[in-house]
């Protein structure tokens, strides 16, 4: 006979862990001693180990339990074979992860970005600010990033003009700067926009301007008061000569997307 100490011992539990059992009637109350201490014998052994041993392997409590009341050895054999497809599941998804991981590690690649997007900017050396667009763009919008990231480019004719607005990113409406960058803007934009827009688009192009009309709208919604002033008085400056524009529709997309 064995007390409840020289139990846990031998089967390489805690004494907290025996009394848990018997409260959840995973391990039956043996008998006790005439002084009132638990008295186990060589079949609560056996038990204490099964139990430690399925546990071990993954199943819970309760599935334990379902086993034990078993008297063959299917239920467990169920059990297991259930068990292991779930840790094969689990050990595939941890290797992806590693790859992920590892791939970041290799390249420096933001994580917060997918592998696609990382691979697109990767050598860019772009500000946190477009990297913060384009995580957003590629699930808001993703049919513009890649007009987005030709906007950002060193080389981008548009690259000048944006940096030109940003300037503005914490300006008032009011701000003395704003008509002065308006102008040199509104000076940069017969290089910007097409040469030509057909009158009659076709139904890519006219899927096109509307995405790039959602992308701008977007867009706005984070500009400061002062280059929010900047597009508007664009938008003044183009309808005084309007026959500068004459070769754009009113539905080409307005230069605020970018």
């Amino acid at each position: 006979m064995m007390q409840i100490g020289e139990l846990a011992r031998l089967a390489g539990v805690t004494t907290q862990t025996i009394r848990h059992y018997h409260r959840i009637g995973l391990l039956p109350e043996p008998r006790r001693t005439s002084g009132g201490y638990r008295s186990y014998g060589m079949s609560a052994l056996s038990r204490l180990l099964h139990i430690r041993k399925l546990t071990a392997l993954g199943l819970g409590l309760s599935e334990v339990a379902d086993a034990l009341a078993d008297t063959g050895a299917v239920d467990i054999r169920e059990m297991l074979t259930e068990l292991d497809a779930t840790l094969a599941a689990e050990a595939a998804e941890i290797q992806r992860r590693r790859v992920a991981i590892a791939h970041l590690l290799e390249h420096g690649d933001d994580p917060t970005l997918s592998p696609e997007l990382a691979a697109a900017v990767r050598g860019l050396d772009l500000p946190q600010h477009d990297v913060d667009v384009l995580r957003a763009v590629e699930v808001a919008v993703p049919e513009e990033v890649d007009s987005y990231l030709a906007g950002i480019r060193q080389d981008s004719p548009w690259r000048d003009w944006s940096a030109k607005l940003a300037v503005l990113v914490d300006a008032g409406a009011n701000d003395p700067r704003v008509e002065e960058i308006a102008r040199e803007l509104y000076a940069m934009l017969p290089d910007l926009l097409p040469a030509h827009v057909p009158a009659e688009p076709t139904a890519d192009q006219r899927a096109a301007v509307a995405s790039r009309a959602r992308f701008g709208q977007m867009m706005s919604a984070d500009l400061s008061p002062g280059q929010r002033r900047v597009l508007e008085l664009l938008v003044e400056y183009g309808r005084r000569e309007p026959e500068r524009w004459e070769h754009l529709t009113t539905d080409t997309a307005a230069p605020s997307d970018r």
